[in-house]
């Protein structure tokens, strides 16, 4: 099945926007419809009050997706994963630069002018809802102590990196909230205030979640020994497995986890994500066999899993800053 590349991507909007089947409106909310040669769906935007929108997609695409473009959003964004599994890579961020974002995950990030590498799979349905909240808005509250340190710094005006905070499985408190809103019974005037509240009320949970996360102990002691043991085993067996990693359910059903929680436990425990944490184990490999043997580097590539060549090239370009030619004449 032939993957839609941004090009592709870009032009087929490009074709809807030209035919004006990109969005329609009604009051505060609007409504763009996904091109037919992508697939079926749509995303709605609600603007709730100056500086807070909700946004709503609900799609599937008919073919593979790879989108490759700089994230230009200098708003703190809050997002909550209601079905469907996929990848994004955000080349330098210093935490979940790799990860997944899957069902029932959800996330606070701030990624001005950050490249990401988006892989969206064919024929699964793809639901999320997301809070953009500009900081202006934020500021309006003040910034104290019941602020995160990276949100207070950010509404400081100090300078910080981009990030992405993963929460892991919504709690059973925030669950119903997302529930009320996709249900929301009301029209006009008081959809907006509904709407409103809920989003507000996402807002305080997750922000208050992960100051509440920042006073706990350390997070391997949040862990059982049992399940620290699991994770151990599945870092052994990705570092054995290069050539042929099992998949993410896989690894998890063969150390005794369910796939949330092993993603949840790599980031907590470890710093880094699944697929960060095999890539970086591929990469050393290669430089290991780069450096002590003669082999040909497509057979190289192939034996730390990658099929194409500038698959491999690429991906220990970012890992080294050089090529994989460059590094072994150094």
């Amino acid at each position: 099945m032939k993957i839609v590349t941004q090009d592709e991507f870009n032009d087929l909007w490009q074709a809807a926007l030209e035919k004006d089947q990109v969005w329609t409106w009604q009051g505060r909310e609007g409504l763009r419809r996904l091109p037919q040669a992508l697939g079926q769906g749509q995303r709605r935007l609600t603007v709730l009050r100056q500086g807070l929108q909700l946004w709503l997609d609900d799609v599937v695409y008919d073919r593979p997706i790879h989108l490759d473009y700089v994230y230009q959003i200098p708003e703190l964004t809050l997002t909550f994963y209601l079905s469907g599994d996929f990848r994004i890579v955000n080349p330098g961020l210093a935490r979940e630069e790799d990860r997944s974002e899957a069902n029932g995950e959800s996330c606070i990030c701030y990624l001005p002018d950050v490249r990401s590498i988006e892989y969206y799979p064919a024929q699964q349905p793809l639901q999320r809802l997301t809070l953009s909240v500009d900081l202006e808005f934020l500021r309006s509250y003040f910034s104290d102590q019941a602020f995160p340190l990276l949100i207070r710094q950010l509404l400081e005006g100090k300078p910080i990196d981009p990030f992405h905070q993963t929460f892991g499985i919504a709690t059973r408190t925030i669950q119903p909230i997302l529930q009320q809103i996709l249900s929301c019974p009301y029209q006009g005037a008081l959809r907006q205030m509904f709407l409103e509240s809920k989003s507000l009320e996402l807002l305080t949970l997750q922000l208050a979640r992960w100051a509440k996360d920042e006073q706990q102990p350390t997070a391997q002691a949040r862990w059982k020994p049992q399940d620290l043991e699991k994770l151990e085993r599945a870092k052994e067996i990705l570092q054995y497995s290069i050539e042929y990693p099992p998949s993410l359910v896989e690894l998890a059903r063969q150390v005794g986890l369910n796939d949330c929680k092993l993603k949840q436990g790599f980031r907590q425990v470890f710093g880094t994500t699944v697929f960060s944490y095999l890539r970086a184990c591929q990469m050393e490999r290669a430089k290991q066999l780069l450096r002590e043997t003669d082999l040909y580097i497509t057979e190289i590539a192939a034996q730390v899993g990658y099929s194409s060549l500038p698959a491999f090239s690429n991906a220990f370009y970012k890992q080294t800053g050089m090529s994989p030619h460059r590094f072994r004449q150094s």
